[in-house]
């Protein structure tokens, strides 16, 4: 196994690089030992860059067995809060995209935490999911109006607005249009671009 000795050095950079290269090439086996890596780390609140980096990995690469311990993180507090939208990822990847139910995301549409949503929404873009009509509608009306410091951070509505681009338009272009009058001018063209249908050039995840 090519990354199983930076995995166990509990060298923060060294696990940092190995989890962001098996998230890239989507290298399976090495969840046991992310997870191992993760308990270790979080420890750690200064290693915040190397936790997010290994629950992504385990995200793109792992099962439902990391479910609990990541749920059971995303209800701590955080310093770091970038934390919570990577497990919200992470959750949503492991539990709705392997169902093909959005159980989790819809759980969490009212929630106060953007970053949490955000998240979700960045899994629903990352994996080209097209959510049931009922449930299209049910994100768009949570997230057309979380725009804080947008432009600053990557808000639940710009991954939406992304993902929108396939997505029904009776059911979007309201809220597509909305998004092309955000202040951020990133987030006003993928609006115009899911707008005609073309799938936007920006990179969020």
């Amino acid at each position: 196994m090519e990354f199983k000795e930076d995995l166990e050095s509990k060298s923060a950079p060294k696990i940092k690089k190995a989890a962001a290269k098996i998230s890239k090439g989507k290298i399976e086996g090495y969840e046991s030992l992310l997870l191992s890596s993760l308990t270790l780390l979080i420890q750690k609140p200064k290693s915040w860059q190397a936790q997010s980096e290994v629950i992504k990995a385990i995200g793109i690469t792992g099962t439902k067995k990391s479910l609990p311990y990541l749920k059971e993180l995303s209800k701590q507090e955080f310093k770091s809060t970038v934390l919570y939208r990577d497990l919200a990822f992470s959750i949503c990847l492991l539990e709705d995209m392997s169902e093909g139910q959005l159980n989790y995301t819809t759980s969490i549409l009212d929630t106060s935490n953007d970053l949490l949503l955000a998240g979700a929404c960045a899994a629903i873009l990352f994996s080209g999911y097209t959510p049931s009509s009922d449930d299209i509608v049910k994100i768009v009306e949570s997230v057309v109006d979380r725009d804080q410091n947008e432009g600053q951070v990557i808000t639940s509505r710009c991954y939406i607005a992304a993902a929108c681009y396939s997505w029904p338009a009776e059911l979007t272009t309201s809220f597509l249009k909305k998004c092309a009058d955000s202040s951020w001018s990133g987030l006003a063209e993928i609006a115009s671009d899911s707008l005609a249908g073309i799938k936007s050039k920006y990179v969020l995840i």
